[in-house]
């Protein structure tokens, strides 16, 4: 669909005709039309036959029923509420879209692998990673190559338990960790500080003890008060992840998920657990701008005859993917907040134009004892706007109540933010009275001599 063209992972609304869902929209459709016939039906019943026939009754009915007002002021305040509600998930993905990453986003390009027929047979794979990447590592427009499992950020949501080796394994301090692992040179192509030990380098294989990288967030988890550098832990059951040594501590990063901003993740080096070298990613530093490289980094990986390029994008690509049911939710809701807008300020239109239109000889009346056209215009405006702050009070404790709903979807924006709420408030007041200026203009242009012949 369109709200989402462009990404690997769209987002998609089954549209098929729904049964249940046709009944509904047609009962609801019918009882409508009925509610709305039997109002005008009923007051025309109620009224004294003897007054209807009189030559000035129209005249003196003086403007609209109570009936329709509170139709307008209820139709303003769902508006109100639908407006705060779009606003703040709008908001939520301009900021997840804007989020720091933790990582240096701009000049970095991710290029998935997908091995050819029988690529991997036979191979050698930890020879084949490192010639890969010395191979684009020589390219004029490489700045920096890494490798890893997965792209980032990823969508990936496994976690396992990590703890300290010197904690009891059943009861001691367990912490909730993502993983991943990563050729030399990750931390400094993903722009990722280590601030403190050190990076993966060519002597951490499978031949040597198995070492670790940690997130600050872990190691301030698992070790409060001394220095994890050093400190051995262990992470899921798998036996060569039961003592892992910690030789670096790196910043936390938003590699799993944009939300948060301290997810604890463990970094295994890449060429310690060779089996996990087929398929992943390559992570490109680019002297020059990413897309224009990326056709002959491809060039070079294929050379190779082992893998073809299946995915090429850059960091900001991915992390507009990884927001894109934030950003179908945020244009499905302003979509129908702004048709809600729109249906307030036409029915505000029609009830202000009826009204004028009752009142034509009483205007006329007043312009011909004196009163200006800016008299007429502030009369038909101010019952505009009473009735467009009367919804607004309404609509505030409504939609404060029902942005609440949705406080799980919001990042970076509070459910009762006050910035949405006067944005909110002032746009559905300018479109009201907009849409009330309109006859009140026209009322204040009324020849007396002609509204008084009217009736």
């Amino acid at each position: 669909m369109l709200m989402s063209e462009g990404y690997s992972t769209p987002v998609t609304f089954d549209l098929r005709p729904d049964t249940r869902v046709l009944l509904v929209t047609v009962s609801m459709a019918i009882l409508t039309g009925i509610f709305i016939g039997l109002i005008p039906a009923w007051r025309s019943s109620r009224q004294d036959p003897a007054l209807v026939l009189q030559p000035a009754a129209r005249s003196l009915v003086g403007g609209v029923g109570n009936m329709g007002k509170t139709l307008i002021v209820t139709q303003v305040a769902l508006s109100l509420v639908l407006l705060l509600g779009g606003g703040l998930l709008v908001r939520t993905f301009q900021q997840l879209r804007s989020v720091d990453p933790g990582f240096v986003k701009e000049s970095l390009l991710e290029i998935s692998l997908y091995p050819k027929p029988n690529g991997y047979q036979n191979a050698d794979m930890k020879s084949y990673r490192n010639q890969l990447i010395t191979k684009i590592s020589h390219l004029p427009a490489v700045r920096s190559v890494s490798f890893s499992d997965d792209f980032f950020p990823s969508t990936r949501t496994y976690r396992d338990a990590a703890s300290a080796v010197s904690a009891d394994a059943g009861t001691g301090n367990k912490v909730m960790a993502a993983d991943a692992r990563v050729w030399a040179g990750f931390f400094t192509t993903l722009g990722i500080p280590v601030v403190r030990g050190r990076d993966f380098g060519e002597s951490d294989d499978d031949k040597h003890p198995h070492v670790a990288v940690v997130s600050a967030s872990l190691a301030k988890s698992l070790f409060p008060h001394t220095d994890a550098v050093g400190q051995h832990i262990r992470f899921g059951v798998m036996p060569e992840f039961q003592d892992l040594e910690i030789v670096g501590l790196a910043s936390d990063a938003r590699l799993f998920d944009l939300r948060d901003s301290a997810t604890p993740v463990i970094y295994f080096p890449a060429l310690q657990h060779p089996d996990w070298l087929q398929w992943g990613t390559v992570f490109v530093r680019t002297n020059e701008a990413p897309e224009a490289a990326a056709r002959i980094i491809g060039r070079e990986i294929e050379s190779l005859g082992r893998e073809y390029p299946v995915r090429t994008q850059t960091a900001s690509q991915l992390i507009n993917q990884t927001v894109v049911e934030e950003r179908v939710t945020a244009i499905l809701a302003s979509f129908f907040a702004g048709l809600a807008l729109l249906l307030a300020s036409i029915g505000l239109y029609g009830l202000m134009s009826h009204a004028v239109t009752h009142r034509t000889r009483e205007i006329g009346i007043r312009v011909a004892l004196g009163a200006q056209s800016q008299n007429i215009l502030r009369i038909v405006l101010r019952e505009t706007a009473v009735l467009s702050l009367l919804g607004i009070a309404i609509g505030i404790p409504g939609g404060l109540a029902s942005s609440r709903l949705i406080a799980g979807m919001l990042f970076g924006v509070s459910s009762n933010d006050f910035s949405n709420i006067l944005t909110a408030c002032l746009l559905l007041l300018a479109v009201a009275l907009f849409a009330g200026y309109v006859p009140a203009r026209r009322a204040s242009r009324i020849d007396p001599i002609i509204a008084l012949r009217a009736e």
